[in-house]
């Protein structure tokens, strides 16, 4: 990897050398010309102005850090939906390459650039359309400013800085918008952690409304350590999404435009509901606790236990019922009177317990992780959850399982298995999803 950077930079130097001598003789060619300096003293002037220029751009090259991947995936998917039963095959690859510099001590700057189709949670691409070339989409791009170890405000379009499981993010989802984090030792073995989030969902035209969907996160969370062998750590986040209310249904086929908020949501569990002035009633305003205990040097590998719980306070089957209507009588809009079978359940929660046991640091590491979770329909916008889970969305439940083997210190062999079923078939009917994934991730 090491030697791959090297060449890189060295070439890139050797263009801009070229173009750096261009430039620097021109003095030194006019000095020459008129008698002010020699032959020789022109030749001298030129080469340490080169190198001047070579060393300033190889400090700042040095204090860029590449880094990429290649996955290269078996993917079959065992679907049974009462009585359609069906098998799905796919060779799939994921490409991800970026780089982050600090422009300044406290600034940091980033982009990643991955495969994929575009949307928020997944950067697969398929074997498919006789070999076509396959599209690159920016999937960070960040500024970053730390005028201090306890503080890091970040903007753009970034990683997930919560401290969160695979119950509630999609690990592909990037948010987009401005996070800060605050970091606190309390003594040597406590402290204490907070990340808050603006993030954008939607930007609506201006004529239709100046209040644009967001959402406002805020994580309180501790991280205890007892001895150099434990490490616990434990958050509570709320999310409040603001302003879904100007959403609205506004044509025929609106909910079936998956790569919005309501055509996603709809489509993967969750029914979107619209009042007399097509606004939209559904909420999410939902509370999370996240824990997880990292245990070292007691078993012959390290292991963890971790877990979450989620609830959408927002969620209200009842007034969904009572105030929605349907914009598109027949057709395939979204009936509140669908809602009807949940007997005023308003399916809102969810959680998640699993363990991990094993390291990924070097050649011949091994690491498994398994998890069980239950997430009901309303418990959180299904256009952020786990896009391999059932195949995507809410109303599910079933059990992960994960192991992965380093075959060399950046080469790592992976299998997955997705073991999950309709929690709730009242409204959906059956679906039961069986999913095994083959994987070689390549570190570059």
């Amino acid at each position: 990897m090491k030697r791959l950077h090297l060449s890189l930079l060295l070439c890139l130097s050797f263009v801009l050398l070229t173009g750096f001598q261009a430039r620097g003789s021109d003095l030194a060619d006019i000095l020459e010309q008129k008698g002010i300096i020699t032959e020789e003293e022109a030749r001298e002037a030129r080469e340490d102005k080169a190198k001047e220029k070579t060393f300033k751009l190889l400090e700042k090259i040095e204090k860029i850090d590449f880094k990429g991947d290649l996955r290269l995936r078996h993917d079959t998917q065992w679907r049974d939906e009462g009585d359609d039963k069906y098998d799905r095959n796919r060779e799939r690859l994921r490409l991800r390459f970026g780089f982050d510099t600090k422009i300044t001590d406290t600034t940091k700057v980033g982009v990643r650039l991955v495969s994929g189709s575009g949307y928020q949670n997944t950067t697969n691409q398929s074997f498919d359309e006789h070999a076509r070339g396959k599209q690159i989409f920016i999937d960070r791009a960040y500024a970053s400013w730390q005028p201090a170890d306890f503080f890091k405000i970040t903007g753009g379009k970034h990683k997930n800085p919560l401290f969160t499981t695979p119950l509630v993010w999609d690990p592909d989802v990037n948010p987009e918008g401005v996070s800060e984090s605050l970091n606190f030792n309390i003594t040597d073995s406590i402290s204490i952690f907070s990340n808050l989030g603006q993030w954008f969902i939607e930007e609506l035209k201006i004529k239709d409304s100046d209040r644009d969907p967001t959402m406002l996160v805020f994580q309180l969370g501790t991280q205890i350590k007892p001895s150099k062998k434990i490490k616990f750590e434990l958050a509570g986040t709320y999310y409040d999404f603001k302003n879904l209310d100007e959403l609205e249904w506004d044509k025929d086929g609106a909910l079936d435009e998956t790569d919005t908020f309501l055509g996603y949501n709809n489509k993967y569990g969750q029914q979107m509901i619209f009042d007399n002035d097509k606004k939209l009633l559904n909420e999410f305003q939902c509370w999370e606790l996240a824990a997880k205990l990292n245990i070292k040097d007691v078993l012959p590998v390290p292991f963890s236990i971790f877990g979450n719980y989620i609830v959408n306070k927002g969620a209200d089957i009842d007034e969904l019922m009572e105030k929605g209507v349907d914009p598109d009588p027949g057709g395939d809009s979204s009936d509140p009177a669908d809602l009807a079978v949940y007997e005023g359940d308003d399916r809102d929660t969810g959680w998640l317990v699993g363990l991990s046991v094993g390291n990924k640091k070097k050649k011949g590491d091994w690491y498994a992780k398994y998890h069980y979770q239950v997430l009901e329909d309303y418990a959180f916008p299904a256009v952020f959850v786990d896009s391999d889970f059932h195949g995507g969305g809410t109303n599910n439940k079933g059990h992960y399982v994960h192991g992965r083997y380093f075959l060399a210190d950046n080469i790592q062999a992976r299998a997955t298995g997705f073991f999950t079923e309709r929690d709730d078939e009242r409204k959906d009917e059956k679906k039961d999803e069986d999913r095994v994934q083959l994987d070689i991730v390549i570190n570059f």
